[in-house]
């Protein structure tokens, strides 16, 4: 053989050597976690449809293999395996995170869509702090058609300027909106979620605040008489992606992994907001009686709900909080 048959064999048999890698990661496994069980209606009719669109849009580039959800580890525990690699989604509260990324507390005390906030640049001003603080960011902020509600087991007297009173009222509760129900005049307590039902049910607690989705699914709501509106906050379930995951993707793979996640914002909303209203008749056939606040009531009442997050953020020393404060709490 001569020398030129040698060399063009030798660039055939390396050419093929160098293209087994680029043929097996031509498309990428992402390795996807969440905060709450597979039956859970957050994971089972949102996050996991996601995967199925996303794998679906972007066969070739990438497949996400969902792995497992709260058996994996409470929150803190998932997101130090997020950041240092070991999942590559994590879908959770984003309220979960505040200790460690306490930024968050922008998505907490407002209503602005997840769209908007992408418009105005305040999704990308957050997920600079989310990049510094966990090495990803949000790609996905769903289920914004749910909110959190006041359910009732007694009924409550109404101040003098319109606002609703829970003085004599034991409240389930948790940190977030500790200071909301007690600036309402309620004791608060913190109670498990599994123990909810019997709380109610032996008068441990009066009320609670809770999603107005699911309450119906724990029974709960064989304790309410009364519930209040408007509602508060709105759910911030994230979906976040690894700037290590991010970084092992094509060009295309990329793009086409942002767009799913920002497509997949309204999708989430269309699912929700419907089964939201057909929530609230759901309570109202059921015997429940509406509070419903209107005008300055309604205003000073959704004022004091948002109170604690917005403060903490103003105090939070960090380049981002000032500019978040701005764009989502208009401070």
């Amino acid at each position: 053989m001569n020398k030129f048959s040698i060399s063009a064999v030798a660039a055939v048999a390396l050419s093929g050597v160098l293209a087994i890698p680029a043929a097996q990661a031509a498309e990428v496994t992402l390795k996807g976690i969440s905060g709450w069980p597979k039956s859970f209606p957050m994971v089972a009719k949102d996050y996991l449809p996601f995967i199925e669109e996303a794998n679906k849009r972007g066969k070739g580039h990438f497949k996400i293999k969902w792995t497992g959800g709260s058996e994996l580890g409470k929150p803190a525990a998932q997101a130090k395996g997020f950041k240092s690699g070991v999942y590559d989604l994590m879908y959770t509260a984003a309220t979960y995170l505040q200790g460690s990324i306490p930024e968050v507390d922008a998505l907490s005390a407002q209503q602005i869509k997840p769209w908007d906030a992408r418009k105005s640049g305040g999704m990308a001003v957050l997920n600079k702090a989310i990049s510094k603080r966990l090495k990803g960011i949000i790609l996905s902020h769903t289920a914004s058609s749910v909110q959190f509600q006041l359910y009732l087991g007694k009924k409550p007297t109404i101040g003098p300027d319109g606002v609703i009173s829970l003085k004599g009222f034991k409240m389930r509760s948790v940190p977030i909106y500790d200071a909301f129900l007690q600036g309402l005049g309620a004791t608060t307590m913190t109670v498990q979620v599994p123990e909810i039902y019997e709380a109610l049910q032996r008068g441990v607690v009066d009320g609670f605040a809770f999603p107005n989705l699911w309450t119906r699914k724990f029974k709960w709501n064989k304790f309410v008489t009364h519930t209040v509106h408007p509602s508060f906050y709105q759910i911030e379930a994230c979906t976040f992606v690894s700037n290590k995951a991010l970084a092992k993707l094509s060009p295309e793979g990329k793009r086409i992994l942002l767009q799913v996640g920002e497509d997949w914002e309204r999708e989430s909303a269309k699912i929700w907001g419907p089964l939201v209203e057909k929530e609230r008749e759901i309570y109202k056939k059921g015997g429940a009686k509406e509070i419903v606040m209107s005008g300055a009531a309604a205003k000073k009442y959704i004022t004091l709900a948002n109170g604690m997050p917005i403060e903490r953020l103003k105090k939070l020393n960090s380049p981002e909080a000032k500019e978040l404060s701005r764009l989502f709490h208009g401070q």
